[in-house]
Protein backbone atom coordinates (compact mmCIF):
# COMPACT_ATOMS: atom_id res chain seq x y z
CA UNK A 1 0.00 0.00 0.00
CA UNK A 2 1.41 3.39 -1.03
CA UNK A 3 0.38 5.14 2.19
CA UNK A 4 2.14 2.57 4.39
CA UNK A 5 5.32 2.97 2.34
CA UNK A 6 5.03 6.76 2.48
CA UNK A 7 4.56 6.80 6.27
CA UNK A 8 7.49 4.43 6.81
CA UNK A 9 9.73 6.51 4.52
CA UNK A 10 8.67 9.71 6.31
CA UNK A 11 9.49 8.16 9.67
CA UNK A 12 12.93 7.19 8.35
CA UNK A 13 13.54 10.76 7.19
CA UNK A 14 12.66 12.33 10.58
CA UNK A 15 14.64 9.70 12.49
CA UNK A 16 13.92 7.81 15.70
CA UNK A 17 13.28 10.97 17.69
CA UNK A 18 11.20 12.70 15.02
CA UNK A 19 7.47 12.87 14.52
CA UNK A 20 5.37 12.65 11.36
CA UNK A 21 2.19 14.70 11.17
CA UNK A 22 -0.27 13.03 8.82
CA UNK A 23 -3.34 14.87 7.57
CA UNK A 24 -6.29 12.83 6.31
CA UNK A 25 -9.56 14.08 4.86
CA UNK A 26 -12.80 12.20 4.27
CA UNK A 27 -12.00 8.85 2.61
CA UNK A 28 -8.34 9.50 3.43
CA UNK A 29 -9.14 8.82 7.08
CA UNK A 30 -10.46 5.39 6.12
CA UNK A 31 -7.33 4.72 4.06
CA UNK A 32 -5.20 5.87 7.02
CA UNK A 33 -7.12 3.57 9.36
CA UNK A 34 -6.50 0.61 7.05
CA UNK A 35 -2.82 1.53 6.61
CA UNK A 36 -2.34 1.67 10.39
CA UNK A 37 -2.92 -2.08 10.52
CA UNK A 38 0.42 -2.49 8.74
CA UNK A 39 2.40 -0.25 11.10
CA UNK A 40 4.08 -1.44 14.27
CA UNK A 41 3.64 0.13 17.71
CA UNK A 42 6.88 2.11 17.55
CA UNK A 43 5.93 3.59 14.19
CA UNK A 44 2.45 4.60 15.35
CA UNK A 45 3.85 6.26 18.49
CA UNK A 46 5.76 8.66 16.25
CA UNK A 47 2.78 9.69 14.09
CA UNK A 48 0.21 12.39 14.77
CA UNK A 49 -3.07 11.96 12.88
CA UNK A 50 -5.16 14.98 11.97
CA UNK A 51 -8.41 13.80 10.37
CA UNK A 52 -10.89 16.22 8.84
CA UNK A 53 -14.42 14.99 8.08
CA UNK A 54 -13.17 11.42 8.24
CA UNK A 55 -15.12 8.48 6.87
CA UNK A 56 -13.89 6.76 10.04
CA UNK A 57 -12.78 8.26 13.33
CA UNK A 58 -9.18 7.36 14.07
CA UNK A 59 -8.69 6.67 17.74
CA UNK A 60 -5.67 6.34 19.99
CA UNK A 61 -5.97 2.89 21.57
CA UNK A 62 -3.56 0.22 22.84
CA UNK A 63 -3.76 -1.32 19.34
CA UNK A 64 -3.25 2.06 17.64
CA UNK A 65 -0.99 4.04 20.01
CA UNK A 66 -0.52 7.08 17.80
CA UNK A 67 1.31 10.02 19.33
CA UNK A 68 -1.84 12.09 18.82
CA UNK A 69 -5.18 11.68 17.09
CA UNK A 70 -7.71 14.39 16.52
CA UNK A 71 -10.82 14.09 14.41
CA UNK A 72 -12.29 17.38 13.21
CA UNK A 73 -15.90 17.39 12.08
CA UNK A 74 -18.14 20.28 11.05
CA UNK A 75 -21.37 19.70 12.97
CA UNK A 76 -23.26 19.64 9.65
CA UNK A 77 -20.78 17.26 7.95
CA UNK A 78 -22.78 14.47 6.27
CA UNK A 79 -20.17 11.91 7.37
CA UNK A 80 -21.34 12.30 10.98
CA UNK A 81 -24.32 10.19 9.88
CA UNK A 82 -22.06 7.25 8.97
CA UNK A 83 -19.38 7.46 11.68
CA UNK A 84 -21.08 6.18 14.86
CA UNK A 85 -18.25 7.04 17.26
CA UNK A 86 -18.14 10.65 16.05
CA UNK A 87 -21.92 11.01 16.19
CA UNK A 88 -21.92 9.57 19.72
CA UNK A 89 -19.16 11.95 20.81
CA UNK A 90 -21.13 14.89 19.42
CA UNK A 91 -24.33 13.77 21.18
CA UNK A 92 -22.53 13.24 24.48
CA UNK A 93 -20.85 16.64 24.35
CA UNK A 94 -17.40 15.03 24.45
CA UNK A 95 -15.16 18.04 23.98
CA UNK A 96 -12.06 19.45 25.57
CA UNK A 97 -8.31 19.46 25.20
CA UNK A 98 -7.93 15.72 25.83
CA UNK A 99 -10.69 14.72 23.42
CA UNK A 100 -9.96 12.98 20.16
CA UNK A 101 -12.82 14.94 18.60
CA UNK A 102 -13.20 18.61 17.79
CA UNK A 103 -16.59 19.71 16.47
CA UNK A 104 -16.63 22.89 14.43
CA UNK A 105 -19.40 25.36 13.78
CA UNK A 106 -20.11 25.46 10.04
CA UNK A 107 -18.77 28.59 8.40
CA UNK A 108 -20.51 28.28 5.03
CA UNK A 109 -23.74 26.65 6.17
CA UNK A 110 -23.72 24.25 3.24
CA UNK A 111 -22.76 20.68 4.28
CA UNK A 112 -20.82 20.04 1.07
CA UNK A 113 -18.81 23.27 1.25
CA UNK A 114 -18.24 22.81 4.99
CA UNK A 115 -16.88 19.30 4.30
CA UNK A 116 -14.27 20.62 1.84
CA UNK A 117 -10.75 20.47 3.31
CA UNK A 118 -9.78 23.89 1.97
CA UNK A 119 -13.14 25.46 2.84
CA UNK A 120 -13.63 27.99 5.61
CA UNK A 121 -14.61 25.44 8.27
CA UNK A 122 -11.76 22.94 8.04
CA UNK A 123 -9.42 25.66 6.77
CA UNK A 124 -9.64 27.38 10.16
CA UNK A 125 -8.74 24.13 11.93
CA UNK A 126 -5.81 23.64 9.53
CA UNK A 127 -4.59 27.10 10.52
CA UNK A 128 -4.83 26.17 14.23
CA UNK A 129 -2.80 23.04 13.56
CA UNK A 130 -0.24 25.01 11.55
CA UNK A 131 0.14 27.47 14.42
CA UNK A 132 0.53 24.55 16.86
CA UNK A 133 3.20 23.02 14.62
CA UNK A 134 5.10 26.31 14.53
CA UNK A 135 5.00 26.62 18.34
CA UNK A 136 6.07 23.02 18.99
CA UNK A 137 8.48 22.17 16.20
CA UNK A 138 9.95 25.36 14.73
CA UNK A 139 12.49 27.31 16.77
CA UNK A 140 11.78 30.98 17.54
CA UNK A 141 14.98 31.93 15.69
CA UNK A 142 13.78 30.17 12.53
CA UNK A 143 10.31 31.72 12.80
CA UNK A 144 11.82 35.19 13.24
CA UNK A 145 14.20 34.65 10.31
CA UNK A 146 11.35 33.60 8.02
CA UNK A 147 9.34 36.65 9.09
CA UNK A 148 12.23 39.01 8.39
CA UNK A 149 12.93 37.34 5.05
CA UNK A 150 9.26 37.79 4.11
CA UNK A 151 9.39 41.49 5.02
CA UNK A 152 12.76 42.29 3.50
CA UNK A 153 12.44 40.43 0.18
CA UNK A 154 10.09 42.26 -2.19
CA UNK A 155 7.44 40.18 -3.91
CA UNK A 156 7.89 40.30 -7.67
Amino acid sequence: MDLVRHLKESLAVVGRRGCVIHIAHSQGALITHLASKQLDTDEMQRIEILAFGGAVAIRKTPQTPFKRCINYYAVNDPLLMVVPSAAQALRSGLVGTDSEFCFLAPRDGDPIRDHHLWGATYGQALKWEGDRFQRLYVSPVTRCGRFLLFILVPIV
